[in-house]
C-alpha cells in the first residue's frame, strides 16, 4: 500500500496518476480499503453506523423501560402470594363461627389470625409504632384530641386509637394517638 508520504521521491507524475486511479476506484471496488476510500463514503458509512447505534440504543431504552414496567407490575407478586393463607384461615375462621356453639370460639380463632397476621408483617420488616405512656412524636404519631389526664405528663399518648407501623426505618403508617391535655388552671 503506498501513499503520498511513503514513496521515496515522489514526482508530479506518479502523484497524480494513483489519486486518479483512487477517485475512480471507489465507485467499482464495493468495499475499498481505508487508504482508498474517499470522504464522501467515509462520511455516509459513519453516517449509517450513527443511525444503527441510534436505533439500538432507541430499543435498548424501550426494552428497559419495557422491564421496569413489568418488574413494578409485578413487584408485589411474592408477598401477595403470602397473604393468601392468611386470607384462606380467615375463610375457615368465618365458617367455623357461622356453627359454633358460643362466641369464646371464634374470639380463640380471630387471635389465631391475628397472630398469624403479626407473624406475616413481622417476616416483611413490619414492625408496630409503641406509643401507650410514650411522650407524643409528631414523627410517629397522630394526634386525634387531647384529654385531661391529672397527674401524668402533659403530651404523653394516653390512648391509641390505632396502631401505627414502622417497615425498616421508614413510616409506613402512623399511630392515630390521644395525648394528656395541658394542666387546666385552678379558678
Amino acid at each position: 500500500m503506498k501513499t503520498k508520504h511513503s514513496q521515496n521521491h515522489p514526482t508530479p507524475d506518479t502523484e497524480s496518476k494513483p489519486e486518479t486511479k483512487k477517485e475512480a476506484a471507489p465507485s467499482a471496488n464495493p468495499s475499498p480499503s481505508p487508504a482508498t476510500t474517499d470522504p464522501a463514503a467515509e462520511i455516509a458509512s459513519l453516517k449509517d453506523q450513527l443511525l444503527r447505534a441510534k436505533a439500538d440504543f432507541e430499543n435498548t431504552r424501550k426494552r428497559l423501560v419495557r422491564e421496569k414496567e413489568e418488574s413494578l407490575r409485578y413487584a408485589n407478586q411474592a408477598l401477595l402470594s403470602d397473604l393468601l393463607p392468611l386470607l384462606d384461615h380467615l375463610e375457615l375462621g368465618l365458617q367455623a363461627a357461622s356453627t359454633a356453639p358460643d362466641a369464646a370460639s371464634v374470639v380463640t380463632g380471630v387471635k389465631l389470625i391475628q397472630t398469624q397476621f403479626e407473624r406475616f408483617l413481622s417476616e416483611h420488616g413490619v414492625t408496630p409504632i409503641e406509643a401507650m405512656g410514650k411522650p407524643f412524636d409528631p414523627n410517629l404519631h397522630e394526634a386525634l384530641g387531647q384529654e385531661p389526664a391529672p397527674g401524668k405528663p402533659e403530651g404523653t399518648v394516653l390512648h391509641q386509637r390505632r396502631r401505627g407501623y414502622k417497615i425498616g426505618d421508614r413510616l409506613l403508617r402512623p399511630a392515630s394517638v390521644v395525648t394528656v391535655a395541658p394542666a387546666q388552671p385552678a379558678s
